[in-house]
């Protein structure tokens, strides 16, 4: 249970880690960018050969069909929420437009989307004792930290303060933080057909993230090396894994 709530800690507050580089040193976009691809494919490597394969095996292919499709779909709709009532007003990235002021609570709550699948990924991978939820565990901290990096200077650039910026981190950090924990903890019962379920539902919902925000702001910000990086990420995780 230590090693469990440990990796909750570093994977949860990476994001404050990410708050506070970006509060202290002054980052180009094109190496938020960088460290984000790489972060992405590692995130697509992992959800892959680890997370999907999981699900295939507690649930096979009715489990993962329905739990992959919905997991997408429900983030889809959940993000286009967000974006309407104006929680991705500070990304240059947006699906769409919203004319509502920008709203902490809001801002907070899309960063909470975005981190929960992860989280309840990284909290069933861990009751895999074979090393998958450690491979977990580094793609989502090196796709945490230049997001923070990255949503951060959007916060600033929306007029939101540092101390409500670093608010907003900390109550996502503690939300995902304790969803991993309580994933562990209350998901290790369930029959292996649910767990495959959840465990696809989580890869799906991961995958539309990366397509709908991450990928494409990285790409915006980053250019042609973007896809290079990403690459990099993914075939660098699954060296891991193989070791």
């Amino acid at each position: 249970m230590e090693t469990v709530i440990s990796y909750a800690l570093l994977t949860g507050f990476s994001l404050l880690i990410g708050a506070i580089a970006a509060f202290v040193f002054n980052f180009r976009q094109k190496v938020v960018a960088a460290i984000m691809a790489f972060g992405a494919g590692a995130l697509i490597c992992a959800l892959t050969f680890g997370l999907m394969e999981e699900a295939f095996r507690h649930g096979g292919f009715d489990a993962i069909v329905f739990g992959f499709l919905l997991g997408g779909i429900t983030f889809i709709a959940g993000d286009f929420w967000i974006h309407r009532v104006g929680g991705r007003s500070h990304r240059r990235h947006q699906i769409v437009k919203s004319e509502k002021e920008t709203s902490g609570q809001v801002i907070a709550l899309g960063t909470i989307l975005d981190g929960i699948p992860e989280s309840i990924a990284l909290g069933v991978t861990l009751l895999n004792p074979k090393g998958i939820g450690l491979i977990m565990v580094s793609a989502i901290f090196l796709s945490n930290i230049p997001e923070a990096i990255s949503s951060t200077n959007g916060f600033m650039k929306e007029g939101i303060s540092k101390r409500q910026a670093f608010l907003i981190w900390f109550i996502v950090a503690t939300a995902v933080t304790l969803t991993t924990i309580a994933s562990f903890v209350f998901l290790k019962d369930l029959k292996p057909n649910t767990l495959g379920a959840i465990e696809s539902f989580a890869a799906g919902a991961i995958l539309a993230m990366l397509a709908d925000s991450m990928m494409p702001e990285a790409y915006e910000e980053g250019g042609l090396a973007i896809g290079l990086l990403t690459l990099f990420g993914f075939l660098t995780t699954f060296i891991l894994s193989k070791l």
